[in-house]
């Protein structure tokens, strides 16, 4: 009886392996079309830098992007599979998007530009020089700067993020088919919907506190 109690704790407690992902739209009161920035050498005018919107399940939530150089979609449907924040580069965005989540168009944009640079380039900052840029960095072309406001929200997202980590962020793993498509990620999950799987250590920490309830158990009745 205590090995099926496990069992069903164990699979209850995980989630589904793929969840359907939809992203709807981008969100217009935290982020900025067609900002200009540096990517890997060439100043480009990215679509669109800050927050996106999407159903994974029905539920809706904001998220942004992870990688900068991988592409998704709006109006597409993707399966998706939900993990925390496990590295050391997602921890320190996990921690930012726990603690300092932005609010309005210009702190969206640059917390997104800190993601981007945190992911994609350790955080290595936004410098303009060939010995400072790297594949992420703000514009050198002087007809299309970085816009400034944005760049400073940026520099200063990822100041305060530094040597900062949080386990808590949840990454959308999406895939059309079997291709993977770009991460995104988000706040720990509060509405009751799909959430990441438990990390394989704590449920570890599950069966063995339940065998050792149910060892107690048996000592007890052995007593009786």
């Amino acid at each position: 009886m205590l090995l099926k109690s496990v069992l069903l704790l164990v699979v209850s407690a995980a989630p589904a392996l793929a969840n359907t992902i939809i992203v709807n739209n981008v969100d217009t009161t935290l982020g900025e079309y067609s900002l200009y920035i540096n990517e890997t050498g060439t100043n480009t005018s990215a679509y669109w830098v800050g927050g996106i919107g999407i159903s994974v399940d029905g539920y809706s939530r904001s998220v942004f992007c992870v990688q900068l150089f991988t592409d998704i979609y709006l109006n597409t449907t993707y399966t998706t599979t939900i993990d925390f924040s496990d590295t050391a580069n997602l921890k320190r965005v996990g921690w930012l998007l726990q603690n300092e989540f932005p609010v309005g168009q210009v702190a969206g944009a640059g917390f997104q530009l800190a993601i981007w640079d945190i992911i994609e380039d350790n955080g290595d900052g936004f410098g303009t020089a060939t010995t400072t840029a790297g594949k992420v960095s703000q514009s050198t072309d002087p007809s299309n700067p970085t816009t400034s406001t944005v760049l400073a929200a940026a520099v200063k997202y990822e100041a305060d993020s530094l040597g900062k980590t949080s386990d808590y962020g949840a990454v959308y793993n999406n895939f059309m088919g079997t291709t993977p498509v770009q991460n995104l990620m988000g706040t720990p999950v509060t509405d009751g919907g799909p959430s990441p799987a438990p990390e394989p250590s704590a449920i570890l920490l599950m069966i063995g506190g339940l065998a050792l309830i149910g060892l107690g158990r048996l000592r007890l009745g052995r007593r009786g």
